[in-house]
């Protein structure tokens, strides 16, 4: 009885494997209300010819039911539907024999622990721990080579789960030998095998989860950030115009007051005087990168407010190829810096410069004055502000989007001058803006 309740589950758990690596790694072809419940009934037909004892039958009809579910119900060819079918046989037969013939050490034969119901749940189970294991990592790798999912180093540090599980299943029955297990205890064992068994793949199904979800609130915060830029940036373009309009009106009065000066250095002093004004309306779509366009706007005015000198050289590149929240999170950040120190000296300059290396690379350079040399700890900068934690998560912000680029990264600070310079270089590549 046991044993039919132990195949019961472990079937069931199988199915919730197979779901699972199709569900993560292909496209399906017929809607969840159709191809899970098909699933389940397929694999519980498995289930039913196993209790036969035919091995040759149940691995036959094993491949081709896998196979046929695969290619009716996901977007695959034929020949990728057995191809995942072989490696899901392929893993379960290696860990089955693994598992087999490490018991037989212990149980003095090959099958012998088939003598021992109790015996039988915690290999089985094992051996369903192992495959489980190995199809995750299976699925992990085959997702990041097809790009539908990225490096993620949380992902290895579960494995902890499934062999904690595999010690902890073994520990207990060895501590159960040393006693005469009661009905009650015997029906805690399987529940506990059983258990482990699930909780290890729920583990693993709710972290891809909540991967999934998370990758969701960032495409949807990218596409508000992406609604708040435009409406940001249009409010900045109609501004200008207004602007524009005001000066357009203005600009015949200037020339007659330039016409009507008497020398050189009147008409000097008189151009500069209003050379600012003009110099304001070159702000606004220097770069062809609204997104560029519109931080280099937003800095300008901040500048202009804290009496900064703000100038701008982005006439040979402006990075289109980052994707955009990614490039107001870097350009932000090291701006944000920039201003900050500038504005605690006298006669404040922030200098921006994005340029073009023979095409094949940009560089990213912000220079200001800073009056207090930064603080370092191993060659990386540490932050002076009183909330580090808050404020350390900018310098990660940036971190993680140089990895990402795989951007050269360096700083430099001239106690003579007093000026603190950050340099990026950027390899330009085709598929970086995903």
């Amino acid at each position: 009885m046991i044993k039919i309740i132990t195949d019961i589950f472990i079937y069931f758990f199988e199915f919730l494997l197979f779901l699972y690596y199709s569900d993560s790694l292909f496209s399906a072809k017929k809607s969840a209300r159709i191809r899970v419940p098909l699933i389940f009934l397929s694999i519980a037909f498995l289930g039913v010819i196993y209790q036969l004892n035919i091995t040759y039958l149940n691995t036959i009809l094993m491949f081709i039911i896998y196979t046929l579910l695969l290619f009716c119900f996901y977007k695959v060819s034929l020949k990728t539907a057995v191809f995942h079918t072989f490696i899901f046989l392929f893993v379960m037969f290696v860990s089955e024999i693994l598992v087999m013939a490490l018991s037989s050490v212990f149980y003095k034969g090959f099958n012998a622990f088939e003598t021992n119901q109790l015996d039988y749940l915690l290999i089985v189970t094992t051996s369903k721990l192992i495959y489980s294991g190995l199809m995750l990592i299976i699925l992990k790798l085959f997702a990041q080579k097809e790009g539908k999912e990225h490096y993620n180093k949380y992902f290895w540090p579960l494995f902890v789960m499934p062999l904690t599980s595999v010690i902890v299943l073994i520990c207990f029955r060895y501590i159960s030998y040393q006693m005469q297990l009661t009905k009650t205890m015997s029906v805690l064992w399987i529940i506990s095998c059983v258990g482990l068994l699930f909780a290890n793949i729920l583990v693993f199904i709710i972290y891809e989860f909540s991967l999934k979800n998370t990758k969701e609130l960032y495409e949807l915060k990218s596409i508000q950030d992406r609604e708040e830029q435009d409406r940001r940036y249009f409010e900045i373009i109609e501004q200008s115009n207004k602007e524009m309009r005001v000066f357009s009106h203005d600009i015949k009065n200037h020339l007659i007051q330039i016409s009507n000066l008497e020398n050189m250095e009147e008409v000097q002093r008189y151009i500069d005087g209003i050379y600012p004004t003009v110099e304001r309306f070159n702000r606004t779509g220097i770069s062809k990168n609204k997104v560029l366009d519109l931080i280099i706007s937003k800095y300008a005015m901040l500048c202009e407010k804290k009496n900064i000198k703000f100038s701008v050289d982005v006439k040979t590149a402006n990075l289109s190829y980052i994707d955009d929240t990614d490039l107001s999170s870097l350009m932000n950040n090291l701006l944000d810096n920039a201003v900050e120190a500038a504005e605690k000296t006298d006669n404040g300059f922030v200098r921006l410069d994005i340029f073009s290396r023979n095409g094949m690379c940009d560089g990213l350079s912000v220079k200001n004055n800073c009056s207090v040399a930064p603080i370092t700890d191993g060659g990386k900068l540490k932050t002076t502000k009183k909330n580090k934690k808050l404020h350390g998560i900018g310098t990660q912000s940036i971190k993680k989007i140089l990895e990402k680029y795989e951007a050269v990264y360096d700083w430099e600070y001239d106690d003579n001058l007093k000026t603190f310079e950050t340099n990026i270089v950027f390899t330009r590549k085709n598929d970086f803006k995903t």
